[in-house]
């Protein structure tokens, strides 16, 4: 069953498909969520893994049931000895660690291995491990693993169920223990990016930055130390790895000024037999935030300094480059007329699937709030907004599947409530959308000639009621500053609706804030003459 997981303040919770959410989930002992970071996830199979907020990496499935990712290794080495009565002879190193099972005993988790014992000759005994760790997480067994007599090779040995055995002996013969040796393990680090790529879990570390982990295939708890790619270049800045953009044939990672791409299937014992290799895509871009991040149909869509980015099987582009009066957009992020270019790091982004859009949620120019989002249309390669709402501030931006697993786009807002969009042209039930929009400055062509702006004639899809405000600033080229208000009937199809006057160059404001209004404009023609011209 599809389910949605949320961090609200302190707490996680699910999400039904009605967008009700849950009761806050229990966290595991000592299991804290941070408020200043954002929670970063993956899904992992039937789990939700949490990253980055969380003080240890958690998964948490349909249930609610939230686990640490990886237990915390034994930290005690294991005293072995000869205990009179079995059968077992040879010389035998043990080693431990712990586990965590569904009910149905299915392996969830082990943690990585403790410390090795020293080797314990035995000659017609039972082998003892004694002085055995407790996990302080919960777990639900702890599992010893031993050599064949004189080997280095750990295969599988008894399993202690619970977590308050401390000992126990056994005279297995080496005939009788697991034909597969002991599979690789190892803790999760302490993610701050987490993907899933390849039957693995992907992150980039908090204390080695320039590192890529991964874990191994299909065993989301185990992350040996040699599973690790380098991302340069080392040490450029204090950030490292900033994000993971997972493609179906290659893992992009998003550095501050560079993005690399993972292409490959395995990690070998040594480097010269994985195939898992980095290669630079482009030095000419990065990726601003993570959250900016949003894979669609095999397509990558980012932030970075000067605009978004899309990245396909035909390389890099910057869509907000795109053609004049088309997609240009380009001032929106390289100007600071519109945006707080400061807060790129924390903006956050979503795809809307069922209008087609890419939708970036980034803070108006002098604000820190998440309080504008624009949109870039899939199909018609064309932006839209600024976009405000009087009714709440985003924080956050989500697709919540409904019981008929339908998605649908959906907001979270600084009060602590969702939203979704609505049919009626309203925000909430009450708060007016505000359409506000500004024409470019209209010269003619001759923008140091003085000239008298005409009748301006207003078209547009006729509503049931309402009327527009149109306000023409006229003047100067570099300041049109001599207002005047005319307003336009919506109720009709074309309408005339007044003089503007003279000046170089005029704007048009365009504006209509009542609750419930709609407005479809389709184009408006403004006559000109210039003074002493006829």
């Amino acid at each position: 069953m599809a389910f949605t997981l949320i961090q609200a303040g302190a707490t996680l919770k699910l999400v039904d498909t009605a967008g009700t959410p849950s009761a806050a989930l229990t966290l595991p002992t000592n299991i804290v969520l941070s408020t200043s970071r954002t929670p970063r996830f993956a899904i992992f199979g039937k789990y939700v893994i949490c990253v980055n907020s969380p003080n240890r990496p958690l998964t948490i499935d349909g249930n609610g049931t939230v686990r640490v990712l990886s237990p915390r290794p034994p930290g005690s080495v294991p005293v072995v000895s000869a205990q009179s009565g079995g059968a077992l002879s040879g010389s035998y190193k043990v080693k431990q660690t712990f586990r965590v099972k569904d009910t149905e005993g299915n392996i969830l988790a082990e943690s990585d291995f403790g410390p090795v014992s020293a080797a314990q000759a035995v000659a017609s005994q039972y082998l003892r491990a004694a002085s055995l760790d407790l996990s302080p997480d919960s777990v639900s067994s702890s599992m010893l693993y031993r050599t064949t007599t004189g080997g280095a090779v750990f295969f599988p040995w008894v399993e202690l169920n619970g977590n308050t055995q401390t000992s126990i002996q056994d005279d297995l013969s080496d005939a009788g223990l697991s034909l597969v040796a002991a599979a690789p393990l190892g803790s999760a680090p302490d993610l701050v990016t987490v993907a899933s790529w390849r039957g693995r879990l992907w992150g980039g570390d908090r204390v080695d930055i320039d590192h890529l982990r991964a874990s191994e295939v299909e065993r989301m708890s185990a992350w040996p130390r040699s599973n690790d790619i380098l991302i340069p270049p080392q040490g450029a800045d204090s950030v490292g790895i900033r994000a993971l953009a997972p493609r179906r044939e290659a893992l992009g990672i998003g550095r501050r000024n560079h993005i690399f791409q993972v292409t490959g299937t395995t990690f070998g014992t040594a480097k010269t037999s994985s195939d898992f290799r980095s290669v630079k895509v482009t030095e000419n871009a990065g990726i601003e935030s993570q959250e900016s991040v949003v894979v669609y149909r095999d397509t990558a869509y980012f932030l970075w300094k000067d605009g978004v980015y899309a990245w396909d099987s035909g390389g890099i582009r910057c869509i907000s480059d795109g053609k004049a009066g088309k997609g240009n957009v380009r001032s929106w992020f390289t100007t600071d007329s519109y945006f707080n270019r400061s807060r790129f790091n924390v903006a956050i982004a979503q795809i809307d699937p069922i209008r087609n859009k890419y939708r970036l949620f980034l803070s108006a120019a002098g604000s820190s709030d998440l309080d504008r989002w624009v949109e870039y249309d899939l199909n018609e390669e064309t932006w839209w907004g600024p976009h405000q709402t009087a009714a709440f501030t985003p924080v956050s931006a989500m697709v919540v599947p409904t019981a008929n697993d339908v998605l649908k786009p959906m907001m979270g807002s600084t009060s602590g409530f969702m939203w979704e969009e609505q049919a009626t042209r309203t925000d909430n039930t009450a708060t007016a959308i505000d359409f506000d929009v500004d024409t470019k400055r209209h010269d003619g062509g001759t923008p140091n000639v003085e000239k008298v702006f005409k009748h301006l004639r207003m078209t547009g899809v006729v509503q049931s009621n309402g009327r527009l405000t149109i306000t023409a600033s006229k003047g100067e080229l570099d300041a049109p500053a001599d207002s005047q208000a005319h307003q336009m009937d919506l109720t009709k199809a074309s309408q005339d609706v007044g003089i503007i006057g003279a000046g170089k160059a005029v704007t048009l404001n365009f504006r209509e804030n009542t609750a419930g209004q709609d407005v479809q404009l389709l184009g408006y023609e403004l006559g000109f003459h210039e003074l002493g011209v006829r």
